[in-house]
């Protein structure tokens, strides 16, 4: 391999993995913690952003803990415009959730009635009108609290 090319390729590197250091706290960025909420809810750490071409689909691995109320919000940068596809699918292939038949609902709470390994299928929505190279930034910010004891 000639010196050229080894640069090349080391920048082409570099390059794409300053691409994807620049999502790396997106959904921190975006991330507004209630204070004075009557029941907060805590980040957890399964959040995560990624970086993602048009109708690149990623999978992100959790486990839901019984007894606990979940928070789930998708962001992203404005390349998506706020519609961005996610299916909560269980260990055992059954679809939980799919916000497809929520009007791409980038908000959803949940109690969790019992413990439960989860697949959350993030897809970018496909757009035709940007080079199919182009990243952007979609974080998935997950907020868990012990379900509250209320009622009499």
């Amino acid at each position: 391999m000639s010196a050229k090319t080894a640069l090349t390729a080391l920048l082409l590197f570099v390059f794409a993995q300053l691409s994807a250091q620049d999502c790396f706290d997106f959904y921190k960025k975006n991330y507004q913690h209630q204070e004075n909420a009557r029941f907060a809810y805590a980040l957890n750490s399964s959040s995560v952003s990624l970086a993602f071409k048009p109708g690149e689909s990623k999978c992100v691995y959790s486990e839901l803990i019984q007894g606990k109320d979940y928070r789930i919000t998708i962001c992203s940068d404005s390349l998506y415009n706020g519609i961005v596809s996610l299916v909560i699918r269980s260990d055992e292939g059954k679809i939980l959730y799919d916000n497809s038949q929520d009007d791409f609902n980038i908000n959803i709470e949940f109690s969790c009635r019992k413990t439960n390994s989860v697949e959350y299928i993030i897809t970018a929505p496909n757009r035709l009108d940007v080079d199919p190279e182009t990243k952007g930034c979609i974080g998935l910010i997950i907020e868990d609290m012990v379900t509250p004891r209320i009622g009499f």
